[in-house]
């Protein structure tokens, strides 16, 4: 029986992986050092290739105070130049295309928001055209370079440029929680206590000794607030590491996230025995999240409340069915209903428009308690179904669909009958075009999976996902002939799901002597606020959205509540329709209707 061990031929990757490269200004003085920086996601040349090398100019496109953003054609000559360009207006792809077509052997987008670092660049319509390399820096940092170059030349190398003595982390070296997203409910059951701990890449000349790791642990409320550190530890390798190797895996103590609900910021960070010549890459953190009804493998995104992904989207080569699926554990489910799942979705050619896609809900029993997962071991509990508007525009998509039970397709979910289940959740499209979905490869599982296995306590469940384009007759995925592990990338597959508590929990409906709660303006277009007058003291208060088929939409939580709360919520990106506001404290709930109308 083949095992998820066979990386598929076909398998297509549609954004490029970050590797270390670098991007140096040579001159002058005063700003002459290494800038941390984003690539472009998947376009443009690799900047593991080549080294560029020339002096940097701004674009100018002649269109006046925003002349530096490149969106038309460039009226100065920019041959043999480096590119400077400043971030609005017009896609990344289109800003590069167009100093590549005024001569310019590689771009540099200078971003426009300050304090707010670098992104990903994403290629946009015609990305796919650019040859060139092409970054991100900081506002900070371009603002740097453009007062540089007020007063004399600016040459700049990117590429992949190689120094005497550098070490180096990125996502693949550092162990990660072995799930991004946790419900409180099942954190206990999870056992979610483990080692930190990385590996240390020498990317320099010379070997290196005396390597040293520390990694820090801080807790944030997600309401927001002031962080507190809960671990701090550190560990020294004994061993020399060559160049152009990787240290072994450097432990640390185990943590176990005791602080509850918020968010656990991991960060690593190294030094050896000599001075670093690139140091900015010496410091990498993750984070994972203990929220109230969210679980998944990959990590939180406040933004939407749903599982993050980063900008890679996977699909098979030619387009045509395909699943990813990613098993999970539920301790301590009994009673819960896992009534919503969550992926991401994205289609170049031309958008979503009539495009049919279904995720799954599949109850894993280990029949044999061999934790291998087998076809006859799997059942099909759960479905949901999702099409999209012939009139649909978007390219990509965050799917938030309600599970229907398999039996009698009703919208009332899975059921978790005990505790200590397993659960395997897929995101299929069968059609014959491509269809990609979406990946959280910043949250790495190398290191988790590979002290698993080194000490003999890895499982299928340990799979952050598992993907396969062949089905059996009753259309569950043909796991075992066709099922693929990808050994070469180690970020789960952005799929969630949200768990409603069994309804005799604590959570009794409470009257106005509780607290008094008010929506208005109701119906609403656009803004949604409410004001709660507390009659008695609570220590939380959480605010859910759900819509009229019990999907949950949002949800948050206030730990400093006064006698008197007010919020307020942006509901216009959602339909007309019904919807209900819940308002939940430590001594119970109360629920309002409002209605959208736009």
């Amino acid at each position: 029986m083949k095992k998820f061990t066979t990386l598929i031929a076909s398998l297509f990757l549609a954004v490029g992986i970050l590797s270390a490269q670098v991007v140096l200004v040579n001159s002058p003085e005063e700003v002459a050092r290494a800038y941390q920086f984003d690539l472009a996601s998947g376009w443009g040349a690799d900047l593991t290739t080549d080294v560029w090398t020339g002096d940097a100019e701004f674009v100018d496109d002649g269109s006046g105070e925003t002349s530096t953003q490149g969106c038309g054609d460039a009226t100065n000559d920019l041959t043999g130049k480096i590119a400077l360009i400043d971030r609005g207006g017009c896609e990344f792809g289109l800003k590069a295309l167009n100093a590549e077509n005024a001569g310019a052997i590689g771009a540099i987008i200078f971003n426009n928001q300050p304090g707010a670092g670098t992104i990903p660049l994403g290629g946009g319509a015609v990305g796919g055209q650019v040859t060139i390399p092409t970054v991100m820096l900081s506002y900070e940092d371009g603002q740097a370079i453009r007062a540089a170059l007020e007063n004399s030349t600016v040459n700049i190398s990117m590429g992949n440029i190689v120094f005497d003595n550098n070490v180096s982390y990125a996502d693949t070296n550092i162990i990660n929680a072995p799930y991004g997203t946790i419900p409180l409910s099942q954190l206990e059951g999870l056992g979610l206590t483990y080692n930190l701990g990385a590996t240390v890449n020498n990317d320099g000349l010379n070997s290196v000794s005396g390597i040293s790791i520390n990694g820090t642990v801080t807790y944030s409320p997600l309401e927001g607030g002031s962080s507190t550190e809960v671990y701090n530890e550190s560990a020294t390798l004994d061993a020399t590491v060559q160049p152009d190797s990787i240290s072994e895996l450097i432990l640390l103590p185990e943590f176990t996230p005791a602080n509850g609900i918020g968010q656990y910021t991991t960060t690593y960070t190294v030094s050896f025995d000599v001075e670093d010549e690139l140091p900015f890459d010496n410091e990498i953190s993750t984070t994972y999240t203990v929220n109230e009804t969210l679980m998944s493998k990959a990590r939180w995104d406040p933004a939407t409340n749903a599982p993050a992904r980063t900008s890679t989207f996977y699909t098979s080569a030619g387009g045509g069915a395909i699943e990813f699926v990613s098993p999970m554990y539920i301790p301590a489910g009994q009673g819960y209903t896992i009534d919503t799942i969550y992926f991401h979705l994205l289609k170049t050619d031309p958008n979503l428009a009539g495009i049919a896609v279904e995720g799954y809900v599949y109850e894993w029993n280990d029949a044999n308690q061999d934790t291998l997962i087998n076809n006859d071991e799997i059942t099909i509990v759960g479905i949901a179904p999702v099409v999209f508007d012939e009139g649909e525009t978007a390219t990509s998509a965050l799917v938030r669909a309600p599970i229907l039970d398999y039996i009698n397709f009703e919208p009332i979910g899975v059921e978790i009958p005990a505790d200590n289940k397993y659960y395997i959740f897929g995101a299929r499209y069968s059609g014959d075009q491509q269809l990609f979905f979406g990946f959280d490869e910043a949250y790495d599982f190398s290191q988790y999976e590979a002290l698993k296995l080194a000490n003999g306590t890895f499982t299928e469940l340990d799979y952050n996902y598992v993907g396969t384009n062949t089905f059996l007759e009753d259309g569950r995925p043909d796991i075992e002939d066709s099922g693929f592990r990808f050994t070469a990338v180690s970020g789960p597959v952005s799929i969630g799901i949200h768990l409603t508590p069994p309804e005799n929990s604590t959570e009794e409906v409470v009257g106005e002597d509780v607290f008094k709660m008010n929506l208005f303006p109701n119906p609403t277009t656009e803004v949604l606020n409410v004001t709660i007058d507390f009659q008695q003291q609570t220590s939380f208060v959480e605010y859910r959205i759900t819509d009229a088929a019990g999907r949950l939409l949002f949800t948050s939580r206030d730990n400093d509540v006064f006698e008197r709360e007010q919020a307020n919520f942006n509901v216009k990106a959602l339909p007309n329709g019904q919807y209900f506001l819940t308002i939940r404290t430590e001594q119970g709930i109360q629920a309002s209707s409002f209605m959208v109308k736009h």
